[in-house]
């Protein structure tokens, strides 16, 4: 990420971006912050309600990754922001009592991986 990176992301969501979107290793847009030390993007994507308490497939949650990077400035404020951990859970839930979808996948994305692994075993 560079300096302007927390506007490029605010761009990105309002031309249809999903924050809470994964990868197939299940990183969110929060794990990329905290491997690269973007303490401001990790602000905006909290305020924009994007998950940021999620495990990837290690079990991995960006916190560890913080701590793995040594990034000793986000483990303060993630260890702080526990709180923000624990509002985003609630989120989660009360959209999902409230019909809002939090989906974490891109359908589109999936067929069309399923199609390259198609195309490249032939």
């Amino acid at each position: 990420f560079l300096p302007g990176h927390t506007e490029m992301v605010r761009i990105l969501v309002e031309n249809g971006a999903r924050p809470c979107l994964r990868t197939d290793y299940g990183w969110t847009p929060a794990h990329f912050a905290a491997e690269s030390g973007r303490l401001a993007v990790l602000r905006f994507l909290h305020s924009l309600r994007a998950p940021i308490d999620k495990e990837d497939c290690s079990g991995d949650k960006p916190i560890r990754l913080a701590e793995i990077y040594g990034h000793q400035d986000w483990l303060l404020v993630l260890f702080c922001t526990r709180r923000a951990e624990i509002e985003s859970e609630a989120y989660r839930k009360v959209a999902a009592e409230s019909g809002i979808s939090m989906d974490d996948t891109d359908e589109e994305w999936a067929e069309h991986g399923k199609e390259i692994k198609k195309m490249c075993s032939l």
